[in-house]
Parts: C-alpha cells; structure tokens; sequence
C-alpha cells in the first residue's frame, strides 16, 4: 500500500514539472496584472520576473513596464524622449508602433495610410468599404455582393435595398424595393408593403404568391 502512494506521488510531481514552460502557462499570465514582459512593474518586490528590468517611459514618469531591456524607440517600446521614434515608426500613446499599413495606426500628417487604404479612429482601413471612408477618384466607393454603395458624409453606406437609406441619386431604390419614411424596403411579398409603378414592377403584389393588396401591405388571399 506505502509503494502504490509513493509512486502516485512521483508520477504527479513528474507530470507537473513536465507540464511547466519556461516562464509561465498563458493563463497563469493573463491572471497576472503587472510584472510580465510589457505589463506595469509591481509595486512591491519582485517589482518585475525573470530578472527583467522596470523601465519608466521618458515623457510620463507615472508609466512604466518590465523588459529584458529599457532602450526606447524600437518598435512596442516607449517613445523616446520628446516623442521621437525611429525611422518608419510614430508614437502613440507613449509607445512607438509601425504605422500606414492595413491595421496599423495611421501616420501624422497628410499621408496617414498607404494607397488604397484610408485613417478611421486613427487606424488604416481599406477604403470604399460600407462604413469606411470613401476613396479618392471617380469611384469612391465600392459595391459589395451587387449592393449599391454610395458617399455620404465622407464615409460609404449602402442604399437603395432592404431598409437601407434611399439614394441620393434616382433611382432612389433599386428594382423590386420601395420607398418609405426615407428607406427602401423590398414590396410585393408576404407582409411586405405593396409595390408601386416606380419599385419596378408591374404588380402590387406578387401574383404568383396568391397575395393581394390591403392597406398598404401584401396578404395571402381569403
């Protein structure tokens, strides 16, 4: 009995001691708050692991996080003094990060992202997308899935389908759809408004359906 516990108790400590990386479990790291490779320094000792130093950010002293090394500059590190960074990179927020390219956060001046892509919230997307900014030239947004897409106030929105905002073009709404309280709304199916001369078709409702107009709306016929 004395030899099956002692070697249940070796089997668990080997399989424990297998099972433990270098530095930490990921999750073991997410419960931690500071202390770890670019989170906040501790307040009490050891104020960073792994022999890793607390560097203090050279424009707010009340910044700080662990590190292998306390350089400022590079890429993810603290901007250096006066909110310099090296080349190709820009400061933000404190840190140095690539900016310009899809994702990344949009460089200062003029020239925020690269071509193609367009600064929204202070990161680069592509643009012409609905909800994106409109792109520059003689298509400023593009169509997705043979939806109608157009510029308005800066940024691109669909329009013309499916409780979209009208166009601010004719057709206001595409073929099929009609327009109500500014939005198009498809017409002429089960519980839909009843359509119009001007939705594109030629029925109010669709007679293949057995549908009838009544007050505005398509029903099943009685």
């Amino acid at each position: 009995m004395i030899l099956a516990v002692s070697l249940v108790l070796i089997l668990s400590g080997c399989g424990a001691k297998q099972g433990v990386p270098e530095r930490q479990a990921p999750e073991v790291l997410l419960a931690q708050e500071c202390g770890f490779d670019k989170l906040p320094c501790c307040s009490s000792d050891p104020v960073c692991n792994f022999e890793q130093q607390c560097c203090v950010d050279p424009n707010d002293h009340n910044r700080n996080y662990c590190s292998d090394s306390c350089s400022c500059g590079h890429s993810e590190e603290f901007c250096c003094e006066g909110g310099k960074c090296s080349n190709g990179l820009t400061c933000h927020g404190g840190i140095c990060l690539e900016c310009g390219s899809e994702g990344d956060v949009c460089c200062p001046g003029e020239a925020a992202c690269l071509a193609g892509l367009a600064c929204l919230e202070d990161e680069c997307v592509q643009c012409g997308l609905a909800g994106h900014p409109c792109c520059a030239g003689a298509e400023p947004c593009l169509f997705e899935k043979g939806a109608r897409s157009e510029c308005f106030r800066d940024l691109c929105r669909n329009c013309g389908f499916d409780g979209n905002a009208a166009c601010q073009d004719e057709p206001y709404c595409q073929e099929g759809q009609i327009l109500t309280g500014g939005r198009c709304e498809r017409c002429g199916d089960l519980a839909k408004p009843c359509c119009n001369i001007g939705s594109g078709r030629d029925f109010e409702c669709d007679p293949k359906k057995g549908l009838v107009c009544e007050l505005g709306f398509c029903s099943e016929q009685q």
